[in-house]
């Protein structure tokens, strides 16, 4: 159904990563089966001619899309097929009596009670807001905790008719508003989240305070952590294995890595406008302008340059993320099993030495994606700037139960690696975390990094895939 067009427009944006395309007005994600699935059912026709949804049934799907486009950070595409939504109310329409026969039982009838009580539920659907456009964020979260409020009495009243052996008839009205109020608030929620994100800046300064201080605190514990262990070794009156304190220091000084990091970029300050205002500004841009005025003004590189570097942002921003998470106290970890080299070659696509980079299979590991390739992507960056070959190149690849990026470069023997790592800086640099960041990334997925140099020139950076109980 979308063939031509899309074809056409990705020809037309000269870059391999298209998130997800306009055609004639309506958000459609080419690269997502399950959304185009969702798509073909609502019917194109209908999403370019109708401005809201007509049925039970479009209205649902349209929800669907919209929360899988968020789902996606697509945030300016949620947004139109959510308003397809808000345009549909669907409302519980009772019949005055519903009567059953049993030859064993006499007619049951709906009490005048459970009449009212479905009136007053029909009431409440008819008073929500046919859109949610002009409602203040105040007023939104007031609705959403009254839908609350009501879903838990609806609970409480279902419960109750079943107990009283009801008509069935209330029991499947009481049902269906509580599913209708179930994807309203859905509604409203996705609503908050997204409205919610100017609100949100206004406390950031609170949040870099607390943060702030929080560090402070932290490297004050440490410090008198190291003070108690340096007195009690003096006084001699713990018995501790020099190994074990040598473990604990590198573990303090790890942590303390983290929060150094975790300190310069401040997640929160990053994500409204790398996730919401710069995609939305510039999908409002490219929506505006067509391809004959960029071909007129010749801005369309500039344009590719705009989107290639938005898309190394949000990685940055990944990046920010996770590590982040480490500092948090009780810290998930979390990890799953990825094929490295789908996950690299994902990592690196828009880079600009990704031509340099030589992946073979690498096959499956436990890790945590963003981190593990950041990790390696650090290797990989070192082996090309300190590289006096005028063919730079990089090749990943497996060796028994290690993954190696080995380079072509002036090469770096295992005692200078030691002392780089040790002294928290990248090679010949005074500044940096690049090879203390990427082996305290590697030792937390419980692996191991070490470094080997090629006599004939270059070095090989080696991974060894263990677990920590091994």
């Amino acid at each position: 159904m979308f063939s031509t067009n899309v074809e056409s427009q990705i020809s037309k944006q000269n870059h391999e990563s298209i998130e997800a395309i306009w055609d004639q007005g309506v958000p459609i994600c080419p690269g997502d089966a399950s959304i185009m699935a969702l798509i073909d059912k609502v019917g194109f026709d209908n999403l370019r001619l109708k401005s809201k949804a007509v049925s039970k049934e479009e209205a649902k799907t349209c929800r669907e899309i919209g929360i899988a486009f968020y789902n996606r950070e697509m945030y300016e595409a949620a947004d139109w097929y959510l308003a397809r939504v808000k345009g549909y109310v669907e409302v519980v329409e009772l019949e005055p009596e519903i009567v059953f026969e049993s030859p064993k039982e006499e007619k049951e009838k709906m009490s005048e009670d459970d009449a009212k009580s479905l009136q007053a539920d029909k009431a409440f659907l008819q008073n929500l807001p046919q859109s949610y456009d002009n409602v203040s964020p105040a007023d939104m979260k007031k609705l959403a905790n009254e839908i609350g409020n009501k879903l838990k009495a609806l609970i409480a009243e279902k419960e109750a008719l079943l107990a009283s052996h009801a008509s069935q008839e209330v029991i499947d009205a009481k049902d269906a508003t509580i599913g209708t109020l179930g994807k309203e608030k859905e509604i409203i929620d996705l609503s908050i989240k997204t409205d919610g994100l100017e609100v949100e800046v206004v406390d950031l300064e609170v949040e870099k305070k607390t943060l702030t201080k929080w560090l402070w605190w932290a490297g004050a514990g440490i410090l008198v952590a190291f003070l108690a262990i340096i007195a009690l070794l003096q006084r001699k009156t713990i018995k501790v294995q020099d190994s074990e304190i040598e473990r604990q220091l590198e573990d303090i000084n790890k942590k303390n890595t983290y929060l150094e990091y975790a300190a310069r970029i401040i997640r929160h300050d990053m994500h409204s406008g790398i996730n919401t205002y710069m995609p939305r500004g510039l999908s409002g841009l490219q929506k505006r302008i067509t391809p004959e005025i960029i071909a007129d003004l010749k801005i369309g590189s500039s344009i590719q340059m705009i989107q290639e570097g938005l898309l190394h942002t949000q990685k940055v921003y990944k990046n920010v993320y996770e590590f982040t998470n480490l500092v948090k106290v009780k810290s998930d970890f979390k990890k799953e099993k990825i094929d490295a080299k789908i996950s690299l070659e994902k990592y690196l696509a828009n880079t600009s030495y990704r031509k340099q980079v030589e992946i073979e299979n690498l096959g499956e590991v436990l890790a945590n994606e963003q981190l593990l390739c950041n990790a390696i992507d650090n290797l990989i960056k070192n082996g090309l700037k300190y590289n006096d070959n005028s063919n730079k190149t990089i090749k990943i690849y497996t060796l028994e139960d290690f993954i190696i990026v080995e380079d072509n470069g002036i090469g770096l023997t295992s005692q200078k690696f030691e002392e780089y790592v040790k002294r928290g800086v990248d090679i010949e640099a005074e500044t940096g975390l690049g090879l203390g960041i990427a082996k305290a990334i590697i030792e937390e997925h419980g692996f191991k990094l070490s470094c080997e140099e090629i006599p004939s020139g270059g070095t090989k950076m080696k991974i060894k895939i263990t677990n920590k109980n091994d």
